[in-house]
């Protein structure tokens, strides 16, 4: 028979069980870290002000970008993976507004690091620290002068899988609604259309965005050109979107770019820690081919390798927008990558191991093609 004692008894078990079970759950959930999300930071001069409807805007180009990247990362087999928006609770950006110091002619081409410092500082009134996170700082640092736009701040990007920072524009012109249009009303380099006019800085925010998660510039294969357009880290930031006005392809996320996303804390919601990835080649052999040449050999990793690619970059032109990435295979200590495509002349080959993280452990060599090899 219970008596009024055992039910007591009961209910208080019970409710010490619960208790220690939400506690330890709440404790779990504190020593977890959030899923890092993509931050998003407008920088107006001091004599400037924020573009009309410049949230909506944004959160559309953004959204655009965003299944960019989705849609090249299934493409290339990685499935419709892409990364998380940070956004307030009614949908649109949550865009932290930084009034700038200093008006706008005072901020250079080269003045990234002065906009992020006076960014950081803002946001860490606010409670939010930028460091280790990824960032797009949006700046009203694009100027008009009559009917041409004249780029005043930095457009530019860098960082890592640990976190990194895309400086780019803002326009009341931008919308990914225009990309589609014909009607005059844009400048860059000239004037054009302002479909014309939002490939350019649309395609800009993309490719800027690459820097910022890591990706170097990785030009498209004379092949991939012809079927799909430009690889986004070669030209494609000037493609981007060109196929809704039917006057090219537009642009594609390449294999090489796709390796390293598909690592990355914001397209597998795990933050890593910061590491560093050494590698030395042991063993390193190239076979010449009918196009180009293969190259496998023995590594000596830090940590285990789930990719690697080689950047082939001729010395001429001089920039490296035209580097072709290669993704080779590894298993093991084991290593293949097959270059296809060959510049006679003095090439730099930028090899890359990648680690389980998307940090990369890097060996550069150069060589040379001789005329008759390409002929």
């Amino acid at each position: 028979m219970t008596t009024q004692w055992d039910q007591r008894c009961f209910c208080f078990l019970t409710t010490l069980f619960l208790s220690a079970f939400v506690a330890v759950f709440y404790a779990h959930a504190a020593e977890t870290p959030p899923r890092p999300v993509l931050r998003f930071a407008y920088f107006i001069p001091a004599d400037r002000t924020e573009a009309p409807h410049a949230r909506e805007r944004l959160t559309r180009i953004m959204q655009h970008v965003q299944d960019f990247y989705r849609i090249g990362m299934q493409q290339q087999g990685y499935g419709p993976c892409t990364f998380p928006l940070d956004t307030a609770p009614d949908g649109l950006l949550a865009l932290n507004i930084v009034k700038g110091r200093f008006p706008a002619a005072t901020y250079g081409r080269n003045d990234a690091a002065r906009v992020r410092q006076e960014v950081k500082e803002a946001l860490l009134r606010e409670q939010l620290a930028i460091d280790g996170e990824t960032i797009v700082i949006f700046q009203r640092l694009l100027n008009w002068e009559a009917s041409k736009a004249i780029e005043v701040g930095p457009f530019v990007g860098g960082g890592n899988p640990a976190g990194g920072t895309a400086y780019v524009y803002d326009d009341e012109r931008l919308d990914t609604l225009l990309l589609s249009s014909t009607a005059p009303g844009g400048y860059y380099g000239k004037p054009c259309s302002l479909g014309q006019f939002n490939t350019h800085y649309i395609g800009g925010i993309a490719h800027e965005l690459g820097h910022a998660l890591g990706l170097p510039h990785d030009c498209e294969t004379p092949e991939e050109r012809k079927r799909r357009g430009a690889s986004l880290m070669g030209g494609g930031n000037h493609q981007y979107g060109k196929e809704l006005r039917n006057e090219g392809r537009g642009a594609f996320l390449s294999a090489a770019s796709a390796l390293p996303l598909s690592r990355h804390p914001l397209f597998t919601g795990t933050r890593t820690k910061a590491e560093t990835i050494t590698a030395s080649l042991t063993a390193l052999r190239a076979t010449a081919t009918s196009t180009g040449f293969v190259l496998n050999g023995t590594v000596t990793c830090t940590h285990p390798m789930i990719g690697c690619t080689l950047f082939n970059d001729p010395e001429f032109p001089a920039s490296d927008y035209d580097a072709i990435g290669w993704v080779g295979r590894c298993a093991s200590n084991q290593f293949t990558v097959a270059v296809q495509t060959l510049k006679p002349g003095r090439n730099e080959a930028r090899l890359r191991f990648y680690g389980s993280t998307g940090r990369y452990a890097q060996q550069i060599f150069a060589y040379t093609v001789s005329p008759q090899h390409v002929a």
